[in-house]
């Protein structure tokens, strides 16, 4: 199942996170700001598994609920490694304190603000020749989750083009962040042209052809959404999503794991040197 990326403009992470325990959906939602990320994983409409770093179970939930404008990538089918504290939370239950706590406050915030003046009501009258102009009424857009086919469809299900988090102006990185990047200064070297490089500035980044990626490798064997870049303090992590070309660490399929300083690392056909700045 695909997630039309109009419900990431439109929703909140909760909404979100209630919708897939509603449709019954299977498989893992990556959440990821800037600085942090964490993989959010339902089975049947059952939220299973919620992992941060080293953190797992409903405190993980709890946290990035707190996360403001936090990007999201659905891959459907993918099962929580068994390594991973099991969980049987119905996430509707679990957002009810929430939504009562933002009521109680929109509740607390209307009695202290003074009930306005009522205004003079002033009627000006149409000319006669006019006629009424109709009504137009916007209408929501749909909620509902679209299958994808699989033996058409060769990129990762959601196209964050239209996402309302990405933009062209950088956040500022935390101390944590820099300190991250000041441990490692690592940078990905093109193996056929030295000249074209990629430094990592950030502890999570989402590399693609699509311009709106945070690093943006344009080649066409690249897909829109390729892969995830987290750096840790062991180092640099990398996700594949689930991409037609594939991503390889020295001549390996990788599905996720970490690369090494030295290490050879295809992101489809374009191949790239880890080394520190």
């Amino acid at each position: 199942m695909a997630m039309d990326s109009t419900i990431f403009q439109l929703y909140s992470l909760g909404e979100i996170l209630e919708r897939l325990g509603q449709t019954l959906q299977t498989g893992c939602l990556h959440v990821f700001t800037s600085r942090e990320s964490a993989n959010i994983f339902f089975k049947d409409g059952i939220l299973v598994a919620a992992v941060r770093g080293l953190s797992e179970g409903e405190e993980v939930i709890r946290q990035i609920l707190e996360w403001k404008d936090p990007r999201m990538i659905w891959q459907p089918n993918e099962t929580a490694p068994t390594s991973f504290k099991s969980l049987t939370v119905n996430i509707a239950d679990h957002l009810q304190p929430k939504k009562q706590e933002e009521a109680e406050n929109k509740n607390s915030k209307a009695r202290r603000e003074p009930t306005p003046k009522p205004r003079p009501v002033v009627y000006i009258a149409p000319p006669a020749e006019a006629s009424p102009q109709p009504k137009v009424v916007a209408q929501p857009a749909s909620l509902e989750l679209k299958p994808v086919d699989a033996a058409t469809s060769s990129a990762p299900t959601l196209d964050l083009t239209a996402t309302k988090t990405i933009g062209s102006t950088a956040q500022a990185r935390t101390a944590q962040e820099e300190a991250l990047i000041q441990k490692h200064k690592l940078v990905l070297i093109h193996s056929e042209n030295s000249q074209h490089q990629i430094k990592i500035t950030r502890a999570n980044s989402l590399i693609g052809r699509n311009p709106a990626c945070d690093i943006t490798v344009n080649h066409a064997s690249v897909s829109r959404q390729h892969c995830l870049l987290h750096l840790t303090d062991r180092g640099l992590h990398v996700k594949d999503l689930d991409t037609t070309n594939g991503t390889k660490v020295n001549g390996i399929v990788l599905t996720e794991g970490y690369v090494s300083v030295g290490d050879k690392l295809a992101i489809g056909h374009e191949v790239f040197i880890l080394k520190k700045e």
